[in-house]
């Protein structure tokens, strides 16, 4: 708005509360008020008191002598008006409820569109089997026993590795590689000899798995007795067999736990299913609430703004009252002036008369 606004903001659950003052304004109306009382309405009504014979005539039913006092507090009018331009906040006011009201069309649209998709995803999640969950969980526990067992087999593999030559780093990241090569091949083993479509199959491909994984444990078999003291007593034949017996024996117990602790796939694909069905409501949720945030917050902002306009409104109402006082109060020093110095001791009819308004450029609140 103008310089020199001064804004009281007091913050309450709801809105912010605007208490709308234009200090310099009535600072101006103030000072122009006393030179207009003191210039003229006081030496103007004395001329009038003694000239002879007194002006204004007693009978006088018409106040033809004060025009330049009214003038002078409707130039004052337009000041007011010219510093406040409230007859536009009425404007401003229609044109925000529009705005307001089409962003908030568009937000309900939307809150209402991810209603309906948070309601069908909320009930996809209850119909998910919600006992596999509680399975879910007991087995992140199974799983961290499973890998501590593969920590275990790959602080040996990296061992083996350090003998055959690498790097202590190099050494553990490949030792890590197997380890969890290991675990997640028995995790998923299950599922790999599922995949044969015949039992004839799924033993061909358990066979053709298991003989690979001996194969490998058996390489590196060799290269971990190495390592043990006393190899005339094991040879590096019988230890890489003990070896890969006991890499075999691992990954057999580690398949074992899954199969029979672990979800089947059949349980996988509908566990699946539920955690991209509870994720999506979830995150639809959080879309929901955000949505109902911004509608707020729209409602909000729109009722300081119109409370704020309508402060400025109501103001331009109280100066344009005031000036109306300053008026009066002059016409009245006018009066009193002249009734002092009048040589007929006198009161002109239209003294009593009530003092006319001036003109308004207030228009009453078009909200």
């Amino acid at each position: 708005m103008k310089t020199n606004i001064k804004n009281n903001l007091k913050e309450n659950e709801n809105i912010t509360v605007f208490r709308y003052r234009v200090e310099d304004l009535e600072k101006k109306l103030l000072e122009q008020h006393e030179t207009i009382k003191n210039e003229i309405a006081i030496p103007l009504g004395k001329d009038l008191g003694n000239m002879q014979p007194s002006k204004p005539e007693p009978e006088c039913e018409k106040d033809v002598y004060s025009g330049v006092i009214g003038g002078a507090y409707s130039k004052m009018m337009m000041t007011a008006k010219k510093e406040l331009q409230s007859e536009i906040e009425s404007h401003h006011i229609l044109a925000d409820k529009e705005e307001t009201k089409r962003t908030l069309k568009e937000l309900n649209s939307e809150l209402e569109k991810k209603g309906t998709d948070h309601r069908i995803k909320k009930r996809e999640v209850e119909k998910c089997d919600h006992t596999l969950k509680k399975k879910a969980k007991r087995y992140r526990w199974t799983r961290i026993a499973l890998m501590f067992l593969i920590l275990v087999d790959t602080l040996i593999s990296s061992a083996a590795l350090q003998a055959m030559g690498y790097p202590l780093l190099t050494s553990y990241i490949i030792g890590l590689a197997i380890g969890i090569g290991i675990f997640f091949t028995a995790e998923h083993l299950p599922d790999i000899i599922a995949k044969g479509r015949t039992p004839n199959q799924r033993r061909a491909i358990a066979f053709v798995v298991f003989g690979l994984l001996f194969m490998v444990f058996y390489v590196l078999g060799i290269f971990r007795t190495t390592t043990l003291k006393g190899s005339m007593v094991f040879g590096n034949g019988a230890g890489a067999f003990y070896f890969a017996c006991l890499n075999m024996f691992i990954t057999t117990i580690a398949a074992a736990v899954v199969h029979f602790k672990g979800l089947s796939r059949n349980e996988k694909r509908i566990w699946d299913t539920y955690r991209i069905a509870e994720e999506d409501e979830q995150r639809i949720a959080k879309e929901v609430k955000a949505l109902k945030v911004s509608i707020a917050q729209v409602h909000k902002k729109q009722k300081e703004s119109e409370l704020a306009r309508t402060q400025i409104q109501i103001y331009a109402h109280d100066v344009e009252e005031l000036i109306q006082r300053l008026y009066e109060e002059s016409l009245k020093t006018f009066y009193s002036t002249n009734c002092i110095h009048r040589s007929d001791g006198k009161v002109p009819k239209f003294f009593e008369h009530p003092i006319a308004m001036l003109p308004s450029f207030y228009k009453g609140l078009t909200i």
